[in-house]
């Protein structure tokens, strides 16, 4: 089962930049974040064929094994530089203006910053770049790197407070890495976590530990190979009515909530392939992590297919990627989910608010073994 988060995704269309959260004040982070340029090209999407979001896979290798994951082959080679620069002049030809960088763990790419900076210098006010990491990895260094590279975003991905049985991806290793974001990211941060049978236990107690830290906050629902919803139950239902989660999920809460109560009617149109792409590290284009029916060189990729893609799809019942539906939601009933969207990119704009000292105590412990 797949390991990505698939609430992932920073931002969408439109939206005013602001709107001040709590977070640490830096006056250099305003100069890169999207501006009206931004705006006018997301709201083109709208209605033109081009595409607008993409997840690129910049290295398939991971430093974990996590039990539900089918999206990593330890020990591969990362993606070239120069592929990966290709790739981006080709997603930003097709009219993308959103990117996640995905692995694996990305941050086991050497060129990591160099990509950033290079994404961000074709277009600094126009283009959002965000990181999917499990943070393991993460360094003082590795952030002034990010910082300095540009970053926009880094969904971090923590699913409880001590290991389980699918995940290692737990506080007693993270939270330290928390921590020391909250001192120096000059990025927005967003905890997210799998909601799973096992980490579904220790969500309450893990949103009340992680309360001081400045983060968005966001919960996954675990899905089979193919993306069918894994989960169901009164029990996962509560924890979606009763934690504030990140502005996104609002765009598909209520069919999340009937898919968790054995409900998968309510009608959608996945624009995978379409509006949303996904690049594997092979370097051809998917509907999806997922679903792979559609499979395509990038380099090939034309408006034709776009505009073929843009269809309804058979795996859309019960669908628990919440990387696409976020895309397919916000654009396919865009006066409906305007607040939504205004939201999301308000929330990169740089935080008004120093972060206090964060009191809790930690000790470091060692990863896993993988």
């Amino acid at each position: 089962m797949s390991k990505k988060p698939h609430g992932a995704g920073p931002v969408l269309t439109m939206a005013a930049l602001a709107v001040p959260r709590r977070g640490r004040t830096n006056t250099q982070r305003s100069e890169g974040v999207p501006g009206a340029q931004f705006l006018l090209q997301g709201a083109k999407r709208l209605f033109d064929t081009k595409a607008l979001y993409a997840q690129l896979v910049i290295t398939d290798d991971c430093n974990l094994s996590c039990g539900y994951c089918n999206e990593y082959r330890p020990g591969a080679s990362p993606v070239p530089l120069t592929t990966l620069q290709k790739r981006v002049d080709k997603l930003a030809a097709l009219g993308v203006l959103v990117y996640d960088l995905l692995g694996g763990e990305p941050l086991l790419h050497p060129h990591l910053a160099p990509l950033i900076r290079y994404m961000k210098a074709r277009g600094p006010h126009r283009t959002i770049v965000a990181l999917i990491t499990n943070g393991f990895v993460l360094t003082p260094q590795k952030v002034a790197a990010l910082n300095d590279a540009g970053l926009d975003m880094m969904q971090i991905s923590v699913d409880s407070m001590v290991p389980t049985a699918s995940s290692h991806k737990a506080l007693k290793t993270v939270l330290p890495k928390l921590h020391m974001l909250a001192r120096e990211a000059r990025f927005r941060v967003k905890v997210q976590s799998v909601l799973t049978e096992h980490t579904y236990q220790q969500y309450d107690a893990f949103r009340q530990l992680l309360a001081p830290l400045p983060f968005d906050f966001s919960f996954s629902l675990l899905h089979r190979p193919g993306g069918h919803v894994a989960i169901q139950g009164d029990q996962y239902v509560r924890l979606l009515a009763e934690h504030d989660l990140f502005a996104g999920m609002r765009l598909y809460r209520q069919h999340a909530e009937e898919m968790l109560r054995g409900d998968d009617s309510r009608p959608w149109k996945c624009l995978g392939g379409s509006k949303f792409l996904y690049v594997n590290a092979a370097g051809e284009v998917q509907f999806c992590s997922q679903n792979r029916e559609f499979r395509k060189p990038l380099h090939d990729v034309t408006w034709a297919d776009l505009r073929a893609n843009n269809r309804h799809k058979t795996c859309e019942p019960g669908c628990a990627l919440g990387c696409v539906r976020l895309v397919s939601h916000a654009l396919g009933a865009p006066l409906k989910t305007l607040s939504t969207s205004l939201t999301l990119v308000s929330h990169l704009r740089p935080s008004a608010k120093p972060v206090a000292a964060l009191a809790t105590p930690v000790t470091p412990v060692k990863a896993p073994s993988c």
